[in-house]
């Protein structure tokens, strides 16, 4: 009756192709990308404004494009969203040497901006259920990588980091007896760490105590999207 009553809140009352719960999911995982990257510039202008950072209009101008492609794609006017996404990123690359592409937050953008190209020629479904809020999860990240300058217990900001992640892919996992959609945007938005840490291996800052965190990196989309590519062939042929 739970599993039932999730389903239908889900808005999983009908026969859905793998095709549409794909589109829908690029659209939360381009959302939960935005975010993350809106969100980072804010606090990294905040950084800027205190400490007398440079870049700061550089940053200032990320997150007013950032929000533009966010405030584009909730209105669906994706080729919008499109180009401000790439032009925040343009921006972004403007700023080396000072951002790397092993950096947390440089793939987001150009990762968004490969998440809404199939939405300029197909459409997808409304959003329901837990897709709704997925795209707010990012702020948890942000409070993780931010939180530590910022809140009086750093320590225990370090250690939910790696916590956050670990309980999202958990969930990503057991979430496709629910709503595939979820496990297929969670996944989509594992992709940006794999992309960063295959930076980090090919600017030779890999060391031997990361090895178990590159697998763990490699596997959490690997699993996320099989699982979900799997279920949503099953669901599609019933």
């Amino acid at each position: 009756m739970i599993l039932g009553a999730l389903r239908a809140h889900a808005g999983d009352g009908g026969r859905r192709s793998a095709r549409q719960s794909w589109l829908t999911a690029f659209r939360v995982a381009a959302l939960m990308l935005i975010v993350y990257a809106l969100t980072d510039a804010i606090a990294q202008l905040g950084h800027h404004v205190v400490f007398r950072a440079s870049f700061p209009y550089v940053t200032a101008g990320i997150a007013v494009l950032s929000a533009g492609a966010l405030v584009a794609v909730l209105r669906h006017s994706y080729l919008t969203a499109v180009a401000a996404s790439m032009a925040a990123f343009l921006l972004l690359v403007g700023m080396s040497p000072l951002v790397r592409p092993s950096d947390g937050t440089f793939w987001l953008l150009p990762l968004a901006t490969a998440m809404l190209l199939p939405l300029l020629r197909h459409r997808c479904e409304p959003s329901a259920g837990l897709l709704r809020y997925l795209p707010l999860m990012p702020l948890l990240l942000v409070v993780a990588d931010q939180g530590g300058t910022v809140l009086p217990f750093p320590g225990l900001v370090d250690k939910l980091g790696p916590a956050v992640a670990l309980a999202v892919v958990g969930a990503g996992l057991l979430w496709p007896a629910v709503d595939v959609r979820v496990t297929m945007a969670v996944g989509l938005f594992a992709v940006t760490a794999l992309l960063i840490q295959v930076s980090y291996e090919m600017e030779g800052r890999s060391t031997l105590a990361t090895a178990a965190l590159q697998i763990g990196v490699a596997a959490a989309p690997t699993l996320l999207l099989g699982a979900a590519t799997l279920t949503a062939r099953f669901h599609s042929r019933l």
